[in-house]
């Protein structure tokens, strides 16, 4: 479709899919609801701007005029699937509408298929409501089965949703789809494949199981309904032939039409509704049994319990069973051939068809009590027996932590058992998001056990899944891992703190880095400081990103990196320490200082006495100020160096002066240390000219 096209379509798509959202969770006067109205409102009128806009509605797009958009729309896709869900296939905004008539329409639409099943389709009930500026036309899937000139039984769903208008006769009636349903039933075995082409659409429309067996309910319903009521003559052989198209189906597909209950009636009618399931069970022959079971057991090479359920439904009386199961063995050993497997499976299949009963796996007791179940309806939300601690006592085994913590043992035990090289590489897929998703959720004890597994298969390196192994850990590293540690951090207890640096430290140093980032890029307090002592934890590996934090815009940061100086530079640090010295914030000269003393060597004093003669003056200020706070034993060495290295008069008399003071306080509060070293210099300065 054209680009100003796209643009409004893809406009109206996503303001009609948020206000759908909206309208069941507020009342209509609610500002949001008013906000999303006016949006929808605006959009509608931009899409009619040039005129009525027909809209094609197929399983996963929007096309206007058989045109798709050049690129994928996430929105369109959206608004395809929740029209194509409630059966609409062609939408058709004709003019504006007003807030109020948008809010009818879209408290239709975020009704449930089922919901709107029930009153008549969503066309029908908009219909019903009497506004013209939006036309809808349904999905029948009897369409699929519509054999026209030179298309044949394959017609795509494209071609048959572009040609939906040209399916109805003048009543509005698709009379003409349902007539080719009943011509495709002269045939059980092309009936029975349209069944399972339809299975086939509703997988990859996104439909479940449960969706996909209630399609076909309301198909074989429809079909057996029409034939009663348009040609009653031929019924009886119609569901002859339907009862041979099901024989042909899947056990769960079989058992869907003959025990489901029907769907339910469109609006108006008053005819009886026809029990279809006893109608099929009755017409469905021995010979077509045989073929059903022999089949499905050499399909599956076994019995399912699907299929010994729909055995013992189909077929209650054990006489019959035998002679169905006799017939069977004669047609399977030759469909078998000389395949030595033949006798176990055909036993083993025929004991499960012929028993369907759980009493190895179910005690006497219990056997009772289900068998009482069986014969009473129970309303289970109403009952209230158990006593409240009892009832507490079962949520909590479903609680968010349980279940992560089945979730995670459940990794931890396939990647110990799993010996399956690609099946292995799978559950290591999900045991990485599990790790990530453990972490931003703050269950770090689960976490860090996936990670020791994970970590663990990595070191293997004769193991065949190492290597996946390794890619999972660089997916960790590179991944959001880091980020939402980050965020873990800033409420974590000082416990949950050392199990993150234990996490960090599984991993290795390859996690230094982003760690560092993550640390110069945080403006937390508390999470810079726990992600420096993180770092710190890593020893030399952490060196080389000392030099990036010690630029950082943030001062936190900026201290963080002193820290990381200190305890990992050493002496070789000194350089980056005294640069610190002449920082704009006071707080971080202080950190600074603090490491030039710890790391107390005659380089560190050397440092420092070439700060207080050359540096800034607010370098030099800043350095007085801190060394007369200091109150740490270890910078009395610091003093006697500057004593015995400085001058006396001149721009150092103030700092002479000032470390006179600090050393002579020290003498008087602190310990032998303080006192030898004042002892030792203070004659000097007593002597000393002026």
């Amino acid at each position: 479709m054209s680009p100003d096209t796209a643009g409004r379509l893809s406009e109206f798509a996503k303001a009609c899919k948020a206000a759908t959202r909206l309208v069941s969770m507020y009342p209509p006067s609610h500002p949001t609801i008013q906000a999303a109205l006016a949006r929808i409102t605006e959009a509608g009128k931009q899409a009619v701007y040039n005129g009525p806009l027909p809209i094609t509605v197929l399983p996963d797009a929007l096309l206007v005029g058989g045109r798709g958009f050049t690129k994928s729309d996430p929105a369109a896709t959206e608004l395809a699937t929740l029209l194509h869900q409630q059966l609409i296939g062609e939408f058709t905004l004709l003019s504006t509408l007003e807030p109020d008539e948008w809010h009818a329409f879209l408290m239709l639409l975020a009704k449930t298929p089922e919901d709107v099943r029930a009153i008549g389709g969503l066309a029908h009930a908009w219909t019903a409501i009497g506004n013209k500026s939006i036309t809808l036309k349904e999905i029948d899937y009897a369409e699929v089965l519509r054999e026209r000139a030179g298309r044949g039984e394959s017609a795509s769903w494209d071609r048959i949703l572009a040609t939906l208008s040209e399916e109805k006769d003048e009543s509005g009636e698709l009379e003409p789809g349902m007539a080719g349903m009943l011509e495709m039933a002269k045939d059980s075995e092309r009936l029975a494949q349209f069944a399972e082409r339809l299975q086939a659409h509703g997988r990859a429309s996104g439909d479940d199981s449960v969706q996909q067996r209630k399609s076909l309910l309301e198909l074989m319903h429809g079909l057996a309904n029409y034939a009663a009521d348009r040609q009653p003559g031929e019924l009886d052989a119609v569901l002859n032939r339907m009862a041979g198209a099901a024989a042909q189906m899947s056990p769960e597909m079989l058992l869907t039409l003959i025990i489901d209950p029907p769907p339910p009636q469109p609006p108006g009618t008053t005819a009886p509704r026809m029990d279809l399931g006893s109608e099929l069970q009755a017409r469905l022959t021995d010979e077509m049994l045989t073929k059903f079971l022999v089949e499905n057991v050499v399909k599956d090479r076994g019995a399912s319990d699907r299929l010994a359920a729909a055995f013992q439904t189909l077929v209650p009386d054990p006489d019959r069973q035998q002679s169905i199961l006799a017939a069977a063995t004669e047609q399977a050993a030759a469909m078998f051939g000389q395949d030595p497997q033949f006798e176990s499976v055909w036993n083993s299949s025929t004991q499960m068809l012929t028993t369907d009963s759980d009493s190895q796996f179910v005690s006497d007791d219990y056997a009772r009590e289900l068998t009482s179940a069986r014969t009473q309806a129970t309303a289970v939300d109403t009952i209230g027996d158990d006593p409240p601690v009892r009832i507490r006592a079962w949520v909590s085994t479903v609680s968010g932590e349980e279940v992560r913590g089945l979730d995670q043992r459940l990794l931890l035990d396939l990647l110990t058992i799993e010996a399956r090289t690609e099946a292995w590489a799978g559950v290591l897929d999900l045991a990485v998001g599990s790790i990530d998703q453990l972490v931003l959720v703050g269950d770090l004890a689960l976490a860090a056990q996936l990670v020791d597994a994970v970590v663990s298969a990595a070191k293997k390196t004769d193991s065949a899944t190492a290597a996946y192994a390794a890619a999972g850990v660089t997916r960790l590293v590179e991944g959001s891992l880091v980020r939402h540690l980050a965020l873990f951090l800033r409420q974590a207890t000082d416990s949950e703190v050392g199990l993150a640096a234990r996490i960090c430290r599984t991993i290795g140093p390859s996690l230094v880095e982003p760690l560092a980032n993550a640390l110069a890029a945080e403006d937390n307090a508390r999470t810079v400081r726990r992600l420096r002592d993180i770092l710190i934890g890593f020893g030399t590996a952490t060196r080389q990103y000392a030099d990036e934090l010690r630029t950082s815009p943030n001062p936190a940061v900026r201290r963080a990196a002193v820290d990381l100086l200190r305890a990992l530079g050493g002496e070789a640090a000194l350089p980056d320490l005294r640069g610190l010295l002449d920082d704009g914030e006071p707080q971080v000269q202080r950190e600074a200082l603090r490491a030039i003393v710890q790391i107390g060597t005659n380089e560190a004093y050397e440092a420092l006495e070439h700060a207080l003669k050359n540096g800034k003056p607010h370098t030099r200020d800043a350095i007085l100020q801190a060394l007369g706070s200091l109150r740490d034993e270890r910078a009395a060495p610091l003093f006697v160096h500057l004593l015995t290295h400085s001058g006396y008069t001149g721009s150092l008399e103030g700092e002479y002066l000032s470390t006179i003071e600090s050393l002579m306080r020290w003498k008087v509060f602190h310990g032998r240390k303080s006192m030898t070293c004042a002892n030792s210099v203070l004659p000097r300065y007593i002597v000393a000219p002026g």
